[in-house]
């Protein structure tokens, strides 16, 4: 039985469709491959069922049951996917160039918002400590079941589907922090694309937010508590207080300036031997607030960016040429003066301040550092005990407490550092461990 091309009614011919089933003459085939087709319509119509029939076996069968639906629906889809990338990198170029300029822009647009805090610290028994780094999302939208449905996400092809009784979904897409761009395309049976939708997200700048706020109290759900020291213009208590630690089994945090690495290297190499973690104290020591004048933290007019992270970047500096590791990324405001503006400055090079804990009209600074026994400030080392063991008994106890003490003393007849052991001691016996900030801040 002769057959006819269905265009060409008086040309005989044996060619047929492969998707249709026409009989088509020489003159109409589009060959694709070993494959004969009487349309571009036809094509991409073998080309999405051959997707669907390979996503199919994928979700239906095992890995074996997939893997005898490859071959002709496995190369199909894989070509699909191809003809797909290749379809928006041309028709898409120019859209997203404009797109990435607009992103440029938008970037360097982006402020810190300001952060007014009231002084309510005694109020709040944990400062909010969190930050989104990446997430997902899921897409649900509705499509003809002809059209190809694909994704991209700033710029890149992640994904690609058929919908199915008119709806599709995309699940678990990754997004990251700062402005994403998510664009839906469909490709319809002739291969045109079209933008669907375009959506823009954005984080804003949550990274120098986070590092920028004050953290003066670990998680209050754990037993555990942070002893730290400073160590600035003197080291008259170093030694003693690295052998209690030592003998007590404790690892704490001390925050350095550059004059105590300069001028006690030996403390500093005894220090990084014990295993004690080291944080940045600035160079110089300096009056960062206006706070000694007027009891506000406002930034000193002579204080800038630039020179705050010098005084930072300086240490970290002299502290890897003497000891081969780099600084701890936290950092202790001198006197404890600080500001947003100041945190920003030092969260920019990846700084986050690190105070001490606040609470019940009573704070965790022992003040081991006020000297005058006639000043009203003053308290004996019995004292500094009774006052650190009794915020252990407020409500929420101790948990995430951060203690301040210093590796220097000028009380000759009364130091505080005496009563560490029983502190320690003390705070054992009720149930608490001690850790160093990182420790405290694990998640």
């Amino acid at each position: 039985m002769d057959h006819f091309c269905d265009n060409h009614p008086l040309v005989k011919t044996t060619k047929r469709c492969h998707y249709c089933k026409k009989y088509i003459c020489s003159e109409c085939v589009i060959s694709f491959f070993d494959r004969s087709f009487c349309s571009r319509a036809c094509l991409f119509a073998s080309l999405r069922s051959a997707f669907r029939e390979m996503r199919t076996a994928r979700r239906g069968k095992g890995k074996t049951g997939a893997r005898r639906h490859l071959g002709w629906n496995g190369f199909c889809g894989l070509l699909l996917f191809l003809l797909i990338i290749a379809g928006l990198a041309v028709s898409l170029r120019n859209v997203y160039l404009d797109i990435r300029r607009d992103q440029v822009a938008k970037i360097a647009r982006e402020t810190i918002q300001p952060v007014y805090e009231s002084d309510i610290r005694g109020a709040l028994s944990q400062q909010p400590d969190a930050m989104v780094l990446a997430g997902q999302i899921t897409l649900v939208g509705e499509a003809a079941d002809s059209i190809i449905i694909s994704l991209k996400v700033n710029g890149k092809l992640v994904a690609a589907t058929l919908p199915q009784d008119g709806r599709f979904e995309f699940r678990d897409v990754s997004i990251g922090y700062g402005i994403n761009e998510i664009v839906l395309l469909g490709m319809d049976g002739s291969g045109r694309m079209k933008i669907l939708q375009k959506i823009e997200t954005s984080y804003g700048s949550p990274r120098l937010s986070f590092l920028a706020r004050d953290v003066s109290r670990g998680n209050i759900n754990r037993k555990e508590i942070a002893l730290t020291f400073d160590g600035g213009a003197g080291n008259g208590a170093t030694r003693a207080i690295l052998d209690i630690l030592r003998d007590k089994e404790l690892t704490c945090t001390m925050f350095l300036t550059g004059g105590f690495l300069r001028r006690y290297p030996d403390d500093v190499k005894r220090i990084v031997a014990d295993g004690h973690e080291i944080g940045n104290h600035t160079w110089s020591h300096p009056h960062l607030t206006s706070f000694a004048e007027n009891r506000e933290h406002s930034t000193l007019p002579t204080l800038s960016r630039e020179k705050l992270q010098k005084e930072l970047i300086e240490t970290a500096r002299l502290f890897n040429k003497m000891t081969g590791q780099k600084l701890m990324s936290y950092w202790r405001a001198p006197y404890g003066e600080h500001n947003q503006e100041i945190r920003s400055w030092a969260a920019e090079i990846g700084y986050r301040q690190i105070g001490w804990t606040f609470g019940n009209g009573e704070n965790m600074d022992s003040m081991d550092w006020v000297a005058d026994t006639t000043s009203a400030s003053y308290r004996s080392s019995e004292e500094i005990l009774g006052k650190l063991l009794s915020f252990g008994d407020s409500n929420g106890g101790a948990n995430g407490s951060i203690i301040l003490m210093h590796l220097d003393t000028q009380r000759q007849n009364d130091p505080a550092h005496r009563i560490i052991p029983a502190f320690v001691d003390s705070m054992r016996a009720r149930g608490y461990t001690f850790t160093t900030i990182s420790g405290l801040l694990r998640p």
